[in-house]
């Protein structure tokens, strides 16, 4: 038998036993969740356990790691977001290479965030914000979930964007960053959708945009950052699931075309919807040049924030 034949037997048969699901955050977050509805859906279609274990720390980068480093069989994958694929890179000197040490298998959900304001801004709409901006140059702060984080990164693009000037306000975490501009203390930021969604009939904030290409379906009526006057603005995060270098084209064929089946079902797009992601019914192909895609963005964001990489 060739090494091709028995390569694409082998893909055939995976598979045998238990295939671990990385995660690089703590359980209970969104990714923990996409990941844990990933692992029983698999579960049943391929008949072995889909074990999901979480591996914190380095901001995802020990979790990316030790999947970069596992053989490509098959039983070792990650549920990664966009932080540790595509924003570490430009932040840090990693150990991997977010290209060439991983198999893009299969993106699940995409994460818009959702420009959030204080209500002691007196600004209704993004074009006013806009303006308001330009016209307090300074005064105004805006919070994100810590120095390099999406949120951050977001808000710089943003005020470059506009041509105006805002400090930065770095917290630990979304959930005390979004207090903070509820309490008018800051006064705005790019907050998580499924975070913001929690408060979206909060009369103490006002969510004016999303920062993702089309409006979403849980606020319908909000524009996205894009159509209201910057033109390409896009920041969003992502779950997506990948394996070591090397994977079999095969097993990414299989499990892609399991997951996009079971993505595509009512329940499944209403579950994702509570959740505050949109699933991502694309191929390996997709997801691979979204990853290319986004790399020089977020590298451009940090530049914005005017970050330099650390050693």
């Amino acid at each position: 038998m060739s090494f091709l034949s028995a390569g694409c037997a082998y893909a055939a048969e995976w598979p045998t036993h238990t295939v671990t699901i990385v995660v690089p955050f703590a359980a209970g977050g969104n990714t923990d969740v996409i990941a844990r509805i990933a692992a029983e859906h698999l579960q049943k279609t391929f008949g072995q356990a889909f074990i999901v274990t979480n591996r914190t720390g380095a901001n995802g980068a020990i979790a990316a790691r030790m999947v970069a480093r596992a053989e490509p069989d098959g039983y070792t994958l990650m549920i990664a977001a966009a932080p540790q694929l595509v924003v570490l890179p430009a932040l840090q000197k990693l150990d991997f290479d977010p290209v060439k040490d991983f198999t893009p298998i299969k993106n699940i959900a995409t994460n818009p965030f959702v420009l959030v304001v204080s209500r002691s801004i007196p600004a209704q709409t993004l074009p006013e914000i806009i303006a308001y901006a330009r016209a307090n140059g300074g005064k105004l702060t805006y919070a994100s979930a810590g120095v390099g984080s999406i949120s951050h990164l977001s808000g710089a693009m943003f005020f470059k964007a506009i041509g105006a000037e805002a400090a930065h306000i770095p917290y630990q975490g979304n959930g005390p960053a979004l207090n903070d501009v509820i309490g008018g203390r800051v006064s705005m930021m790019f907050a998580n959708l499924s975070e913001a969604l929690a408060q979206s009939t909060n009369p103490n904030i006002r969510i004016v945009a999303v920062t993702s290409k089309a409006r979403v379906a849980q606020l319908p009526d909000t524009p996205t950052v894009a159509e209201s006057g910057i033109g390409n603005f896009e920041t969003t995060t992502w779950n997506g699931l990948v394996g070591p270098a090397g994977l079999p084209e095969e097993i990414a064929k299989r499990v892609t075309a399991s997951l996009t089946d079971h993505l595509r079902e009512p329940a499944v797009t209403k579950q994702f919807e509570t959740l505050g992601v949109e699933p991502d019914v694309g191929s390996s192909a997709d997801f691979a040049a979204r990853i290319g895609r986004d790399l020089p963005l977020w590298a451009k964001a940090v530049d914005s924030a005017g970050l330099k990489q650390q050693d």
